[in-house]
């Protein structure tokens, strides 16, 4: 160009012909910006040339390739003003296309409506201007235009409409458009770029197979397609296949270029294969391809990724020792950028000082790259402040990576409201947001619990492009989440695919919205798109199974849990002992930790906690022994199981040395929920006095609710109304309207015969309302509430239950009822609840000898208690139920509970 520059400034007369040819060189070989210099100097010399039609399309095509939407705009007005017949086909698509590049859309389009008759070329440059410019859905819109206008589709429409399924990755869609693409004729002449672009629309959409299919199938390849092809397979993470076809490619072309490299060195990022990348090193090297700048920074993160991954220390400077092997002395951006990303790894600040300083000297600290890079560093270095200085000292206008690098550094550290606040400038500056400033100011909404800030935040996502972005829906799954909404975040879950989904988040949205009928749907969802589950939220999926109603679904989430390998993690071995304990199956629980091939402390805590809850208590003390011969770790949840063990085995002297040797030797801090088993421990052994010094005294805070109510409950058990009284008048003093606490209170009074003040405490119990009692048969819940009746079937199947216990001696309880009752009341009420409900309904429709298990949603009565009792001695199967104190396990006329709840 240079040469042709000199001949044109020595002519000593300049035609427009000569003008012309000029500025379409510069515009067409660069450097652009000369082409806008020269037609300056066209308009401004002494002899003024005008610009034809041809001139003015060439300088908007530089403008758009410059993104000069000032100097496009000042040229277009020039346009305007030589009159519409000026204005032909070309120019107008020119300006088209200007616009588009510039991305002003809405000029574009504008543009476009005007032109009277709009040929295919002018239909090529609003579709490709939508396109680019991520509006697929409209451009898809102008390309139906097209077909019910007639116009005849060229191989560059069917490239941009394919390039729209692909960033929509609409597979159904691009199949269509495929079809009408072989319907036309399109893939018999070989079109390679159309063929490329297919490959693309396939990879993008998961569909190897089709992908693959398009590769073969090629008459003729190019680099292209070679680069595409190795290119898609890394883009789905299939690293080795990506490699394999390198192979090929080197062995059948025996030539790649610097996009092949980038590529392939990403396949070995993924795979963390040094010594792969070692070779991939020495090939640059060989063939003199180590002296591209891409080439380079590639290699960079490849060793900066592998080291990620590498145990030994041996290869922590590789980047430092390969860039000052190759540095050369003029280092790029790209250069500085990814070796402030490896002293962001391994938060090296001294390091990224010294690059920090280089780039000052090399004048390129204001390159785009390298301002993200360094706000990126420090941030990454602990280092804010700094960041953000970095920030401020930028001459130019930051663009939208700098001030995404910057939210985001701000929100690592821990800057959530500054980050907002960086975000609120940004909008006011007119910087667009990207995904990672979205899933930052995100972040930061959440970490400071603002849901209001979430909503908008949200409300402005919706105004953009982003409302399908994987990223940002998950980020925003996970603030609905953490912030108590998990019904919008299940709405956003349906805005992306299965594939996508963090099945995790919304696993822990629903935990949190105690949905757990949902997490059972979703669970379904996530095995039939075989999705997957992380190991974390293994044990929140059992826990949604936790109730013996659900004991069925507990099963299948457990064989899918084995198929995925989950049950390996130590929380996915725990979260099944839960399960199976917390839906009444010991047996079971007992089974899933022997076949445990690696016991982790959380399993043996939660083995133990079952067996205290299932009335097992010599066998937890046991297992607890076991647990610090083999040195695992006890928590505060091993040692509360461990204290109620004690104390309901009447072993008080052992509790008590427990809690007092707690911190000393297990590191843990005394709770109010370990006091509360000593307390337990106290009053079932009789020893009040005991009790009270020991609250007086031990307890290092005012006694909570909790103590006061183990020791009402103890009392209970004792059969000691003054205690009980005591206590119920501690418990009152810090919640007056506790229901709880006067249920219990009239049970004590009844077994002592108070008839008069158990009327009273009865007023108050009968403020709760109705109560229910659930049980599973054949994968239904069916609920029994306390103020409907039974069907005739479980009417009449409980009278004749009632019939059979009184042919065999059963005499109900009378201390159970009130004083006043009536004969035809009481012997109703001896079956009349709504476990008993629940009990003759299983025994109706569960097959024989299969176990009865029962929930129920108050404490169970006496009455009842006893009834079960004794129907265990002759219905031949087991009878479970769950009420609010314990399980209750009743077989052969015993219950675990050992009568004591």
């Amino acid at each position: 160009m240079q040469e042709a520059r000199d001949i044109f400034d020595s002519m000593p007369e300049r035609t427009l012909i000569s003008w012309t040819i000029l500025m379409s060189g510069y515009a067409k070989r660069g450097p652009t910006r000369e082409a806008l210099a020269l037609f300056i100097e066209m308009l401004s010399g002494e002899i003024r040339v005008r610009p034809d039609s041809y001139v003015y399309a060439v300088v908007l095509r530089s403008c758009g390739e410059l993104r000069e939407l000032r100097f496009g705009k000042g040229v277009h007005g020039q346009v305007l003003k030589k009159g519409k017949a000026f204005l032909d086909g070309f120019l107008e698509n020119s300006l088209v296309n200007m616009y588009s590049s510039c991305g002003v859309l809405q000029d574009a389009v504008s543009v476009f409506d005007n032109i009277e008759k709009p040929d295919l070329v002018a239909w090529s440059s609003i579709l490709s201007a939508y396109v680019k410019n991520g509006f697929e859905e409209e451009g898809l819109n102008v390309f139906l235009d097209m077909v019910l206008e007639g116009i005849e589709l060229d191989a560059f429409v069917f490239s941009m409409v394919i390039k729209a399924c692909s960033n929509l990755e609409d597979l159904n869609l691009g199949i269509q458009v495929h079809c009408l693409m072989v319907k036309k004729g399109f893939q018999k002449g070989g079109c390679v770029f159309l063929d490329n672009s297919l490959m693309d629309f396939y990879a993008k959409c998961k569909d190897l197979k089709g992908f693959r299919r398009i590769f073969d199938k090629m008459s003729q390849k190019d680099m292209v397609s070679w680069n595409t092809l190795i290119m898609g397979y890394v883009h789905n993470f299939h690293y080795l296949e990506a490699l394999r076809n390198f192979r090929v490619l080197m062995h059948e072309v025996r030539y790649c270029d610097d996009f092949t490299i980038t590529s392939i060195l990403k396949a070995v990022s993924g795979l963390h294969d040094m010594d792969y990348g070692r070779q991939i090193h020495g090939y640059l090297i060989r063939t003199g391809l180590v002296s591209n700048d891409y080439a380079m920074c590639s290699l960079l993160d490849m060793y900066i990724e592998c080291i990620a991954h590498e145990s030994s220390d041996h290869w922590e400077k590789v980047p430092l020792k390969l860039y000052v092997g190759l540095e050369r002395g003029e280092s790029n951006g790209f250069m500085i950028a990814s070796m402030l990303k490896w002293c962001s790894m391994v938060q090296d600040l001294d390091t990224g000082e010294q690059f920090h300083s280089m780039a000052n000297k090399l004048g390129i600290s204001s390159d785009p790259y390298v301002i993200s890079s360094l706000i990126d560093m420090y941030s990454k270095c602990r280092m804010p402040a700094a960041a953000l200085r970095v920030f401020e000292t930028v001459e130019s206008t930051p663009g939208t990576a700098a001030w995404s690098a910057l939210i985001s550094g701000l929100s690592w550290n821990g800057w959530f409201e500054e980050a907002l606040k960086c975000f609120q400038k940004m909008q006011f500056n007119g910087i667009e947001a990207n995904e990672f400033t979205f899933t930052s100011v995100i972040l930061a909404s959440t970490a400071l619990g603002d849901l209001r800030k979430g909503r908008e935040l949200h409300a402005k996502i919706l105004k953009t492009c982003y409302t399908s972005n994987v990223s940002v829906v998950n980020m925003l799954i996970y603030l609905y989440s953490e912030l108590a909404d998990h019904k919008q975040a299940l709405q956003l879950g349906s805005l992306i695919s299965d594939a996508q989904i963090s099945w995790n988040l919304l696993i822990q949205a629903c935990i949190r919205g105690n949905d757990y009928e949902t997490i059972h749907q979703l669970l379904r969802r996530i095995q039939s798109c075989s999705g997957c589950i992380e190991p974390i939220s293994v044990c929140d999926v059992f826990r949604s199974c936790s109730s013996p109603v659900l004991l069925h679904m507990g099963m299948q989430v457990q064989a899918y849990m084995t198929k995925r390998g989950l049950l390996s993690h130590p929380t996915g071995g725990s979260g099944l002992i839960q399960m199976y304990s917390a839906c009444g199956q010991i047996a079971e629980a007992d089974m899933a930790f022997q076949l445990m091939p690696e016991k982790s402390s959380l399993s043996w805590s939660s083995i133990i906690s079952a067996k205290v809850e299932h009335g097992h208590p010599s066998e937890a003390l046991v297992l607890f022994n076991d647990m610090r011969k083999r040195n695992k770790l006890v928590d505060q949840s091993t040692l509360k199981s461990v204290l109620k063990a004690c104390a309901r085995m009447g072993r008080v002297d052992e509790a008590h040395s427990l809690l007092m040797s707690m911190e000393v030797v297990y590191g843990v801090e005394p709770s109010e929920e370990h006091y509360s088993c000593i307390v337990e421990a106290f009053a079932r052994a009789g020893m009040l006095e005991e009790v009270e010094t020991f609250i007086d005294e031990v307890i290092p805070d005012k006694a909570g609710t909790m103590i006061w109510r183990t020791l009402l409950s103890s009392s209970r058990i004792i059969g000691n109304m003054e205690a009980a009284k005591f206590a119920l008048e501690k418990l009152l003093e810090l919640e007056p309207s506790d229901c709880f606490a006067n249920q219990l209170l009239e049970k004590v009074l009844l077994m002592f015969g108070n008839w008069k003040d158990t009327s009273k405490t009865k007023v108050n119990t009968k403020r709760v309302g109705p109560n229910s009692s659930w049980i599973e048969v054949q994968n239904r819940i069916h609920e029994f509430i306390s103020d409907q009746n039974p069907s005739e079937e479980v009417s009449y199947k409980m009278s004749e239950l009632q019939r059979e216990m009184e042919e065999l001696g059963y005499v109900a309880d009378r201390n159970h009822l009130l004083h006043d009752a009536e004969e035809e009341e009481y012997d109703g009420a001896s079956l009349g609840h709504t476990e008993m409900e629940a009990i003759a309904f299983g025994l109706i429709s569960l097959p024989h000898r299969m176990p009865v298990r029962v929930v129920k949603s108050v404490r169970m009565c006496g009455n009842c208690h006893s009834a079960c009792k004794f129907m265990s001695t002759f219905v031949d199967r087991e009878l479970v139920v769950k009420d609010t104190c314990t399980f209750h396990h009743f077989r052969d006329g015993r219950c675990s509970c050992q009568d004591s709840w």
